[in-house]
């Protein structure tokens, strides 16, 4: 009953304030003039073609600045037995067509898996 009161109360203020609100909002009403629209003054220019060329190369050296920062810092921190494994880590070149030894395992691995798992499909049906 406590609960009721207020609830009741809220319900009833808004009730008297929406109508008062929806009467100000009249569609038959004068139209509201536009805003004037400015003019910009005779001497000032747009910016140019040559401007947005500097600032769109400041911000291509700016991106690539902070890259080889972030580069130069990882190789730098990078422990003397990370910097060998990297510096050891040579993959032949690779001839076109030819499959390494490595990719046949993995794929003959592969199907015998999934050869595996047909015939388990077949034995639980």
């Amino acid at each position: 009953m406590t609960r009721l009161i207020p609830i009741l109360l809220m319900s009833l203020a808004l009730a008297v304030v929406a109508p008062a609100a929806r009467a100000q909002d009249t569609p038959f009403g004068p139209v509201p003039t536009p805003e004037p629209t400015f003019a910009p003054a005779p001497g000032e220019d747009e910016v140019g073609q040559g401007t947005l060329y500097l600032v769109g190369l400041a911000v291509l050296l700016g991106v690539v600045g902070i890259g080889y920062a972030i580069s130069r810092d990882a190789r730098r921190s990078l422990s003397a037995e990370d910097r060998s494994a990297l510096e050891s880590e040579t993959t032949p070149p690779a001839v076109p067509g030819e499959v390494s030894r490595e990719a046949r395992a993995r794929a003959r691995k592969q199907r015998s898996k999934a050869k595996a798992a047909r015939a388990a499909r077949k034995r639980n049906r």
